[in-house]
């Protein structure tokens, strides 16, 4: 019997994939196991084998289904913020939020990335979502040119990486525990307005 094709909008995979989303967070990308994810489930083994055959169909999916919810998250956010300015900066500043609802979604994607290095098949899945993000970041760079907000001769591609790669710094701090959170977020706005205002 051929399963079908797993879709978010079924009940039971959206189960599935929440609960590896949890396993992925406790025990790292590079830990998750059908079992446990079936035990988090409250399903059966098999039943997670028939819509995910391999563990890394299981790890591409719920990944693809927390960035979906992450994208969902941040666009509804910043979609009443009057200029591209005050979109840029809340969608860097909710990459380092620790708390609920930003800090679950957080806790996911550094599992991801420290998994890279012993999983090779999860480089280009997480390649394509940061790829998206940045471009995404440059999208909003641009919006905010084209209001005013933004410095007209900022190079909004490199700005965008320049950008992502501060957020992931002051991320690293923060997850070290160097620096406490209200003072991560002052550093990445005082940063944020120096690149905007080039």
């Amino acid at each position: 019997m051929t399963a079908p094709a797993p879709t978010m909008d079924s009940p039971r995979v959206v189960t599935i994939l929440e609960a590896a989303c949890r396993v992925v967070i406790r025990d790292g990308a590079h830990g998750l196991r059908m079992a446990s994810v079936a035990d988090e489930a409250g399903v059966s083994k098999a039943l997670v084998h028939y819509y995910f055959p391999t563990r890394q169909d299981l790890l591409r999916a719920a990944f693809a289904l927390s960035e979906e919810r992450w994208e969902h998250l941040v666009a509804d956010e910043v979609a009443g913020l009057p200029t591209g300015r005050d979109r840029v900066a809340h969608s860097l500043a909710a990459c380092i939020d620790t708390a609920p609802p930003h800090g679950e979604f957080r806790a996911l994607w550094t599992a991801m990335w420290t998994g890279l290095h012993g999983d090779e098949e999860l480089r280009p899945e997480v390649r394509t979502h940061y790829r998206a993000w940045i471009d995404l970041l440059a999208e909003r760079v641009r919006e905010g040119q084209a209001d005013g907000s933004i410095d007209p001769d900022v190079d909004a591609s490199v700005t965008a990486y320049r950008l992502a790669a501060l957020t992931d710094g002051l991320d690293s701090i923060l997850y070290l525990g160097l620096s406490e959170p209200v003072e991560v977020q002052a550093a990445l706005r005082a940063a944020c307005e120096q690149e905007l205002d080039r």
